[in-house]
């Protein structure tokens, strides 16, 4: 079957011409969200009532029926940090006493979030003593047990619990090897009434990623706690509906964030590991979603295995990436036209070009989309050349960077009058902008040519922007061509339109005196921009190959001139237009 798709997927690529549109998602209406919250908020209030911890008692669980391995390896050194007694996490530490966690709201919420989610756990496990990572994982949740047994709102969150259960199932060797028999029957009952608060609450968890490790999370623990036929149908009927909405047909997720299809794979090699402990049926649709979404994981990395830092994913592109794609099985080369996410790759010789031509995610998804339709990344081989900069954090030395980091600026695209092509609201979600974008991929016989066009800036400024990228078959040559065209270019007047074009920081770049841009790699090899109706610079920049490490770079800044080139054809006249090229040089 894989080599099938793999037959499709080279059919599709070759085809002369291929044409897509896509529309942006307008999410769920205001007035259902709102309603959904006011529900959440008084059923929230029955949570804390006696009588509701009275209807979480059950069956005891005697024992778990398994604990599938984890296929993502967690950090060693954080796991030795609380063997010295602290808690580290993105740059916050907290002591571990015996009152640690009646002390944690003196931390952030994302630290609150983190030690709740027993996500530490992955850390200890990799530690080379486990003997000494049970007796600190076992202290450390012999404190919890009295502080979380009964609901409150931050532990007991929906998508925190859920993340919490498949913790504590995953790395059930770490805290449940105790022979305390007392202390055992306290985290096995605590099991029991965790998820069956969970069967309760999943669905107050956000469409996307969120709603995957609820579902995910009530599917093992319904095949790993006894007597959990009733929370493994809910779990899985449920689990498999919502990565139908999730996981597009290009094996892209909705969230268009690629981080997002790494963790959904971690999850469900969980599940299938714990179908397979049970010595149940796996059901098909599990190894067929991972199927689909290693091509576009891998279609969305560069010669050197990281990342394009399109939709909020880091170069890295979260921990244990390449352990959780060998893990899933999953065949099938690179996709190349990710059309229904919006994804475009053309790979020829050692070059490798990865294209943002869709719209940014709509609604649920839109708090940590970027504005970088119409952006593209370029390498060459394990060279780096044009990048983004990358998702900054919040708790980083620059906080600033996390908002700025998703800026139109921030990415290698055409920028009018210093305004992103889709608008970053001050809640931090993504407003109004691109609502369409059209791609036209054609393969001819000594190149690979894109053409995308997006209406970000129609409203505002009149003008569709229209960028043309051609790769040559050898991969020494790539040639741009930005236009502007629309019903209302006077609108344009007075306003000030760039091309950005991020350099990797190991790229040094020079001016020559006939204006030209010379890039020097780190293995000595030469490229050559040339830019033809604007006027090019070398300016500062930042790149984050990790949210918290912003390093210095440069970026080619291209001014373009306010007549333009009247050339091309369209709706209006005097179309600014600048092409260029960036080409080897052969030595």
């Amino acid at each position: 079957m894989n080599a099938a798709f793999d037959q499709i997927a080279e059919y599709a690529a070759r085809s002369p011409m291929s044409r897509s549109t896509l529309r942006r998602d307008s999410g769920t209406p205001l007035v259902l969200t709102l309603l959904s919250r006011f529900g959440r908020t008084v059923r929230e209030w029955g949570y804390t009532t006696s009588l509701y911890s009275h209807r979480l008692r059950g069956r005891h669980p005697g024992q778990l029926l398994g604990s599938p391995d984890d296929p993502a390896p967690g950090n060693a050194t954080l796991g030795s940090a609380i063997f010295g007694g602290d808690m580290l996490f993105e740059g916050e530490q907290h002591a571990l006493k015996e009152e640690f966690w009646i002390r944690l709201d003196s931390a952030t919420p994302a630290f609150r979030r983190y030690a709740h989610s027993f996500h530490w756990l992955q850390d200890l496990a990799q530690v080379g003593d486990q003997i000494k990572a049970r007796d600190a994982a076992e202290t450390i949740l012999g404190w919890w047990l009295p502080f979380g047994e009964d609901w409150f709102k931050e532990a007991w969150d929906a998508e925190t619990l859920a993340r919490r259960l498949i913790n504590w199932l995953t790395h059930a060797p770490l805290i449940l090897s105790a022979d305390d028999l007392v202390y055992r029957s306290k985290v096995l009952t605590s099991f029991a009434r965790q998820t069956r608060h969970l069967m309760r609450v999943w669905r107050d968890t956000e469409p996307g990623l969120p709603r995957v490790y609820s579902t995910a999370a009530l599917t093992l623990c319904g095949l790993l706690l006894p007597g959990g036929a009733s929370w493994l149908n809910r779990g899985a009927q449920e689990l498999e509906r919502t990565l139908k909405d999730f996981i597009l047909p290009d094996g892209g997720p909705a969230s268009r964030n690629t981080a997002d299809a790494i963790r959904t794979m971690q999850l469900l090699i969980l599940v299938r590991g714990a179908f397979q402990e049970r010595g149940d049926d796996l059901p098909a649709w599990v190894q067929t979603t991972l199927d689909r979404i290693g091509p576009f994981v891998r279609a969305m990395r560069h010669g050197d295995g990281n990342f394009a830092q399109f939709g909020g994913v880091t170069a890295e592109g979260g921990h244990g990436t390449n352990a959780i794609l060998a893990a899933s099985e999953a065949k099938g080369k690179a996709i190349e036209n990710a059309a229904h996410t919006g994804f475009q790759r053309i790979v020829a010789g050692k070059a490798c070009l990865i294209v943002d031509a869709g719209p940014p995610p709509g609604g649920n998804y839109a708090a940590r989309g970027h504005a970088s339709t119409s952006a593209f990344e370029f390498s060459n081989g394990q060279e780096r050349l044009i990048v983004s900069v990358g998702p900054a954090s919040r708790r980083g030395p620059m906080p600033q960077l996390a908002k700025l980091a998703r800026t139109t600026a921030a990415h290698s695209a055409l920028v009018i009058g210093d305004r992103n092509s889709t608008r970053l609201m001050d809640d931090g979600r993504l407003g109004a902008g691109v609502a369409e974008t059209l791609t036209i991929r054609e393969v001819m016989e000594e190149s690979v040519r894109l053409r995308t066009t997006h209406d970000g800036y129609l409203k505002r400024f009149g003008v569709k922007h229209e960028r043309i990228l051609e790769l040559s078959s050898d991969g020494t040559r790539l040639k741009g061509s930005d236009r502007l065209f629309g019903p209302k270019l006077r609108k344009l007047s007075g306003q000030q339109v760039l091309l950005r074009f991020h350099l990797h920081p190991q790229v040094k770049a020079l001016k020559a005196p006939d204006g030209r841009i010379t890039l020097e790699t780190r293995s000595g090899k030469t490229w050559i921009f040339d830019a033809d109706g604007g006027n090019a610079e070398i300016e500062d920049s930042l790149y984050l190959s990790r949210p918290d490490r912003p390093e210095a770079s440069k970026q080619i800044v291209v001014t373009l001139s306010k007549e333009g080139a009247q050339r091309g054809s369209g709706e209006g006249t005097n179309q600014p237009i600048c092409n260029w090229v960036l080409s080897e040089m052969n030595i």
